[in-house]
């Protein structure tokens, strides 16, 4: 097994804007071994996994890397905007399986045969509401319980009254934060999520 311990604590360190010094001083342990597991010249000992995990926030699994590609968490990104679609690939794609398929025709047909752990929704096509898309995925059998959080730059409260009552999971205006949708997001993944610091 090839495990990349150091690679992970190197990532997680820049996910949070860690330095080595806060994190060696966090386990009581010198600069230079933070330096030598990231580099992976050797391993932290077994006393040092739980407090590593804790830190960050994460579980163990995941600093060992346990966790598959084909079992990540998929994302379908149903959106007309390519530049939307390219920022969530680039700011989700670490995380979770981001799917950008060609057209709405696919991507419904992607999440009946797939079904997405979560669909991130934009409703509105050459600035107009087009509910078709929503309300096929919610009244299938396979997709209705697929939490579905709908993004878009119409952010008024009858919109946001007609999406809940069709059974929406979350409401994210565009422009968004990408720290504010990655939390809604394993909120409702029901997964940790530790806010970056600022």
């Amino acid at each position: 097994m090839n495990v990349k311990i150091g690679a992970k604590i190197k990532e997680l360190r820049k996910r949070d804007d860690i330095t080595q010094e806060q994190l060696a001083e966090f386990l009581g342990v010198t600069n230079q071994a933070i330096s030598k597991w990231e580099s992976e010249n050797g391993y932290p000992d077994i006393e040092y996994i739980a407090l590593i995990a804790k830190f960050f926030n994460v579980t163990i699994d995941y600093l060992f890397d346990y966790v598959l590609e084909q079992n990540r968490f998929k994302i379908l990104v149903i959106d007309d905007d390519k530049q939307v679609k390219a920022l969530l690939h680039k700011y989700l794609g670490d995380d979770y399986e981001v799917i950008i398929t060609e057209s709405k025709q696919t991507d419904l047909e992607y999440a009946i045969q797939n079904q997405p752990d979560l669909i991130l929704l934009d409703i509105f096509e050459s600035g107009i509401c087009n509910y078709e898309t929503l309300t096929a995925l919610k009244t299938s059998e396979i997709t209705r319980t697929i939490p579905i959080i709908i993004m878009t730059h119409q952010n008024n409260l009858s919109i946001k009254k007609e999406v809940f009552n069709l059974g929406i999971s979350d409401f994210v205006a565009k422009p968004f934060d990408v720290a504010e949708l990655k939390a809604r997001i394993a909120i409702h993944l029901r997964i940790p999520y530790k806010w970056p610091y600022r």
